[in-house]
């Protein structure tokens, strides 16, 4: 998989600080658009965050993660096949819509591969012979890590790190999960991980986190962890400037390796937040979808029934006697692993790693369990419905044969899976373009993981015949299983891998702590490949080297013979889907056919255009050394230069307007659906397949959104494929198109969202506060767009929208930040964004109502098949203005909002998984400031749960934060204002569209500002805006 090229930006960014729920993150691109593509900004809003739609069953091991959760944001479209890189904080956040698996609690851990796992005799095999000795072989290792072993038997991997500097990455890993339980559906391994922060011997009860609080360690985005059905794994990240940071984290790593104190009564305590965090993931519409899935992938493999968090029974019946029998089987030193990274010296982290850990009393090693999952020749057909589940598809899985990670023999078959994947996947979408299939999602072949032992192929497919679909898809795979594998197949694939892997050889260097530190974990908990890039590719190149198109079209047959396929079908209701027979009529009556033409291969997006030169250029003084480009346009691109993630460039693009200037009901005509139709029908007269293979090929990438107040772009690229991006970003203005299959995959999506709307609990929560927010306004910000407005659709008239907002430039602002030349970025601006065609100058429209005065409250009735109780509260005040000093502000009063909500709602009440608050400056339509906070929670304590978060903003309002608070909030803000990214330089250089440049929030002024600013001013805003006496409150109840 590539490692990065994705922009994640978080809340705090701009396009960002507009308004709009709407935010750029809802134009991440369909399937089969743009793969990588960028995530754009998100937007801070006075409007409440939209949930996530209902997110699909897994295509990785389904991890339970102790987590502070946050509020969901923005829904995406679904995003493309590609790594998240790997500084995106960890967190509740989920993306949309299509039928995608996707991870189903929490966030994903670090990419886990399966280990070794005996094939059975009619498993894949790789087609060319090595020996035994040379297939038993491991890889080697970079010796710029320090693997040893101290003599209680615990496993260190130390390394020397400068990315991001003044920064130390720690993780302990635990080679056991839920699969090492006595028995099914107990969820010990996740519970045990729960106690960890519920006291040790040094820090009783909740202490730890408020130690590390006090470091500048948020709970959550630095100090985390998770369990899945192999593994545990706990992460923290401190910033080594704080003085005794350090040892306090080696200390509270070793704490957690053998001085739990698993005391009754903290258990009892826990058992609340467990059983929350449960009925959050599988007591809801799509956890009973997201179980049924569970279950069929493990069905007759020892993982059987060992279901990561457990069943409510099991957790009921969870003492402490049973947690502490196995944490003292299992967390033995010689059956776990502490990696250190960071810019301190191997010989300075080694000696803490040995005082630290040293003096843990060795164990016997546990006996290691028995995980081989055979792959079954039976097929599987089932079915999964859910009254609250808002749509139908089919998914269709193939199991394939694990591999053993860190062997020659391992890479070779990971390496025939990616290629075969590669293959297949084009060839796919060569078949859905032409005509050969009737689904109406682009088509996509995908391998994943979903345990150590358990690995697939899959694709699911929405349509308005399923069965018809279904049949189509796998006479199709027949088809190409008949037909074989080209050169021409297996080049286009091979280039693909190179390129990755040139990719990260180019940025290796900038390879941040915990990117490190998650690889050296999968290591030793599944053998991950932790040589150096330069002699993988060296390695991939000579196998590369030695396949034959033939080697593939028979490791293809060989799956083909092995595995058959499992087939559910997904819906609200038996009737909406097919019936069991149909799927399995739709399998057996598949037969092999004509194949489609292959896709003629492009080398760009366009010819270049003659260059304009700029009316005006020169250094911005308020960004460190960022030059600027001003066009006769009204396009301006302002370049900052930063080696901060080598080899790559972000760029995002803001105009003011958004939907606002639109007609009522554009919101989600415009916003959601025209954006996505044309990001899936290629450019230019380019067809999808070829502008996405190219921008594979390039690593690039470009999505387009329009918002409520802002359109706009987002991308990223390799320094290679910077022209590539800019080209893209130039065709979206100058030649979009939506063609046949985008309008009828669009119009499908629109049908799906008026079904959520009607359905899908958190959905029904989120329009409730809209329209408690917007009594007399809510045809413009209606989400969801009506039947009629769907009839009248044609694909004319939906890129019409398109175009109203994005077809032409007027004040577009290009902020761009990367490792590349400025002379490089200087000639792109030339050629691309000043070529621009301009338009009729224009800006935002307020369509806001007033705030309703008083106390506005709304019941969502949840579905009988949902039991997730919750609480939503949204503030909001309005300011003459929005500067540095307020964004300082508000960051510190959401640290101390959500401290307080951890240790009062989650933690004194013991009811409530999540409970999260955030706190957000908003730019437009009108100056002022947000405020969010959320808590799910049991049934019976939701009116407490309730009670205590409108204590906590009153006295937040009234008394300001505690001194130990305000102490602890400074810690946090200076531990995050440490680091820089990208994405800081773009948020900076995107302000200016609102503030003037001594108001823009570098890095450098956010520090002066913190530095000025009091706990009588963190008051004074948590006055203005926590009045409890005029809020919007949503509350979902039982049905």
């Amino acid at each position: 998989m590539r490692r990065l090229i994705f922009v994640i930006l978080g809340a705090a960014l701009i396009a960002a600080a507009c308004a709009g729920e709407d935010s750029p993150e809802a134009a991440a691109p369909p399937p089969a658009a743009v793969d990588p593509a960028p995530v754009p900004l998100s937007e801070p809003t006075g409007e409440p965050p939209p949930p996530p739609e209902p997110p699909q069953p897994t295509t990785d091991e389904a991890p339970v993660e102790e987590s502070a959760a946050e509020a969901p944001v923005e829904p995406p479209a679904p995003p493309p096949a590609a790594e998240v890189p790997a500084d995106e904080a960890l967190s509740e956040e989920e993306s949309i819509a299509e039928p995608v698996e996707e991870a189903p609690v929490d966030a994903e851990p670090p990419a886990e591969e399966p280990i070794a796992e005996p094939v059975e005799e009619q498993s894949a095999e790789a087609p060319v012979d090595e020996s035994v000795a040379e297939a038993a072989a491991s890889l080697p290792v970079d010796p710029e890590v320090l693997i040893g072993t101290l003599d209680n038997g615990l496993t260190y991997y130390i390394r020397n790190n400068e990315e991001p500097g003044s920064n130390l990455s720690l993780r302990l890993a635990v080679d056991a999960g839920a699969v090492n339980e006595p028995a099914p559906g107990l969820g010990i391994a996740h519970f045990l991980e729960h106690m960890m922060f519920n006291g040790t011997e040094d820090y009783p009860r909740n202490d730890i986190v408020e130690a590390l609080r006090e470091l500048g360690v948020e709970f959550g985005p630095d100090i985390n962890a998770y369990t899945s059905y192999d593994e545990t794994l706990y992460m923290l990240d401190v910033v080594t400037t704080q003085a005794g940071a350090i040892e306090t984290a080696f200390n509270v790593l070793a704490q957690w390796a053998h001085a739990a104190t698993i005391a009754e009564a903290d258990v009892n305590e826990e058992r609340g937040i467990v059983r929350d965090e449960l009925r959050l993931n599988y007591e809801t519409g799509d956890g009973i979808i997201r179980r049924i899935f569970d279950d069929t992938y493990v069905e007759g493999t020892p993982y059987a029934g060992y279901i990561p968090i457990g069943t409510a029974e099991g957790i009921e019946s969870v003492n402490p006697e049973m947690l502490r029998d196995f944490y003292e089987t299992w967390y033995v030193p010689s059956n776990m692993a502490l990696i250190a990274v960071g810019d301190l010296p191997v010989a300075e982290l080694e000696a803490l790693t040995e005082e630290y850990f040293g003096p843990i009393p060795a164990r016997a090693a546990p006996p290691e369990p028995d995980k081989f999952s055979p792959i079954s020749p039976e097929p599987v057909y089932l079915i999964a419905t859910s009254p609250s589940w808002a749509y139908s598809y089919v998914s269709l899985d193939l199991k394939i044969p694990a591999f053993e990670r860190g062997t020659v023999e391992g890479e070779r078959v990971q390496l025939l899976e990616t290629l075969l994947a590669r293959m297949l996947d084009a060839r796919l979408k060569d078949a859905y373009e032409q005509g050969f299939l009737s689904q109406l999602d682009p088509a996509k072949w995908d391998p994943f993981s979903y345990t150590d032992g358990i690995r697939f192929y899959g694709t699911n497919l929405r349509a308005e015949d399923l069965a018809g679909a279904l049949g189509d898809y796998w006479s199709m795979v027949l088809s190409l299983e008949a037909d074989g594998f080209s050169a021409e197949d297996l080049q286009q694939a091979a280039d693909l891998v190179r390129s990755e892997l040139r990719f990260e050889l180019d940025s290796v260097g900038t390879v941040q702590d915990h990117e490190w530190a998650d690889l050296y974990a999968a290591h030793f908990l599944a053998g991950a490949d932790i040589g150096t890039v330069a002699d993988r590719l060296e390695r991939v190149e000579a196998l590369m080297a030695e396949l034959t198109a033939a080697d593939l079209t028979a490791y293809f047959g060989s799956i083909m013979a092995a595995a058959a396929p499992i087939v559910i079908a997904v819906g609200s209701d038996p009737s909406e889907v097919p019936a069991v027979e149909e799927l399995r009529a739709a399998v057996e009556s598949a037969a092999p056919g004509p194949v489609p033409e292959r896709t003629a291969e492009i080398n760009a997006l366009m010819e270049p255009p003659e260059p304009v030169e700029p009316v005006t250029e020169g250094p911005l003084e308020a960004v460190d050394d960022a030059y600027e480009w001003v066009f006769a346009n009204g396009a301006s691109v302002v370049f900052v230069p930063s080696d901060i993630s080598e080899a790559q460039v972000d760029m995002q693009a803001v105009s003011q307007g958004g939907w606002s200037t639109m007609a009522p009901g554009d919101r989600a005509l415009a916003g959601r659906l025209a954006t996505r139709a044309v990001l899936n029908s290629g450019l230019g007269g380019l067809g999808p397949s070829q502008v996405e293979r190219l921008l594979e090929e390039q690593n690039a990438g470009v999505v387009a959104f329009i918002d409520e107040t802002t359109e706009g772009f987002a991308g990223s690229a390799a320094v290679d494929g910077v022209e590539t991006m800019f080209q893209m970003l130039h065709l979206l203005v100058t030649a979009p198109q939506v063609d046949d299959k985008a309008f009828a995959e669009a119009l499908q999506v629109g049908d799906i969202l008026i079904s959520l709307a009607e359905s899908d609990p958190d959905w029904m929560a989120w329009i409730a506060s809209i329209e408690a927010r917007h009594p007399d306004a809510f045809e413009w910000f209606n989400p969801v767009a009506s039947p009629e407005a769907l009839a009248a659709l044609t694909p004319e008239s939906l890129l019409d929208r398109y175009l109203e907002r994005l077809g032409a430039v007027d004040d577009l602002l290009v902020a761009v930040a990367g490792d590349i030349d400025r002379e490089a970025v200087a000639e792109l601006a030339r050629t691309y964004i000043g070529t621009l065609p301009a338009g009729e100058p224009d800006t935002y429209v307020n369509r806001r109502s007033d705030e309703p005065a008083g106390v506005v409250r709304r019941e969502v009735v949840l579905p009988p098949d949902t039991q997730s109780t919750g609480v939503e509260f949204y503030f909001e005040a309005p300011l003459a203005e929005v500067n540095v000093a307020l964004d300082v502000a508000a960051a510190a009063l959401a640290s101390i909002l959500d401290a307080r909500l951890v240790a009062e709602v989650r933690e004194d009440i013991g009811a409530s998984y999540s409970a999260s608050g955030r706190v957000t400056p908003l730019l437009t339509p009108a100056p002022g400031v947000g405020g969010l906070v959320v808590a799910s929670g049991d049934p019976q304590y939701i009116e407490q749960i309730q009670v205590t978060i409108l204590a906590i903003a009153e006295d937040l309002a009234t008394n300001g934060p505690s001194l130990d608070e305000w102490e602890e909030a400074l810690a946090v803000l200076g531990a995050e204002y440490t680091h820089e990214a990208n994405s800081d330089y773009l948020y900076a250089v995107l302000r200016r569209a609102y503030s003037p440049d001594e108001e823009l929030p570098t890095t450098g002024r956010l520090v002066e500002e913190l530095a000025e600013l009091e706990i009588g001013d963190v008051q004074a805003l948590a006055a203005a805006l926590f009045d409890i006496d005029q809020r919007i409150e949503i509350i979902t109840v039982l049905g």
